[in-house]
């Protein structure tokens, strides 16, 4: 009998262990074969629109919680992957951004998932395949919800702009028509471009 308490017990703990973390949705998948992370669409649009003026600069700045841009997509694509650098501080703590992408067409949240990011450089975490329309503006954005804080630990990488805004900046694929950057302050619209890499299968 005691046997059959102890089996059962197991089988309990296994199960709840199971779904504790199928639940995790701050556990960060490797991205899988077939989303390349290398050369992004995105990331050759920032490089591009940062060559095109020696006054707009790469810098890690803007201490508001929320950072996000808009675009349009010249053809369907599905999203396989994101890319952030995040806080050392938040790295350290083990403390998760925020990640949605936001239909703005319905005002729907297509998207959102709670990620890590490694603080060393851009780090890449699997998001689960988000279909996008070509034709329908979305925006992206990372909030941070917990800053320890510290308002400080909510800065990030970004493209400043130091002057009128050029929007929209395009290529092929993708084009950004607007940013935003608020939470404990702002909003400042149009800033500049938040490194936020968006990976398509």
């Amino acid at each position: 009998m005691k046997t059959s308490f102890t089996k059962i017990g197991l089988v309990f703990l296994g199960l709840f262990a199971t779904i504790s973390c199928n639940n995790d949705d701050n556990q960060n998948q490797p991205v899988p074969a077939g989303c390349n992370t290398a050369n992004s669409e995105f990331s050759q649009l920032y490089a591009t629109t940062l060559a095109s003026d020696p006054s707009f600069t790469d810098v890690t700045t803007m201490d508001l919680q929320t950072h996000e841009y808009t675009f349009v997509l010249s053809a369907n694509k599905t999203v396989c992957s994101i890319g952030y650098q995040g806080n050392a501080n938040l790295y350290t703590a083990n403390i998760p951004y925020l990640i949605e992408i936001v239909d703005n067409s319905t005002n729907t949240v297509i998207y959102s998932g709670n990620h890590v990011f490694d603080s060393a450089l851009t780090d890449y975490v699997s998001i689960t395949p988000t279909a996008l329309t070509a034709g329908t503006s979305y925006t992206l954005k990372r909030t941070v919800t917990n800053y320890l804080g510290n308002i400080g630990n909510t800065v990030g990488r970004l493209l400043r702009f130091n002057g009128p805004s050029p929007y929209p900046v395009s290529n092929t694929l993708m084009t950004i028509t607007a940013s935003d950057f608020y939470g404990t302050g702002g909003p400042v619209p149009d800033f500049g471009i938040p490194y936020i890499d968006i990976v398509f299968q």
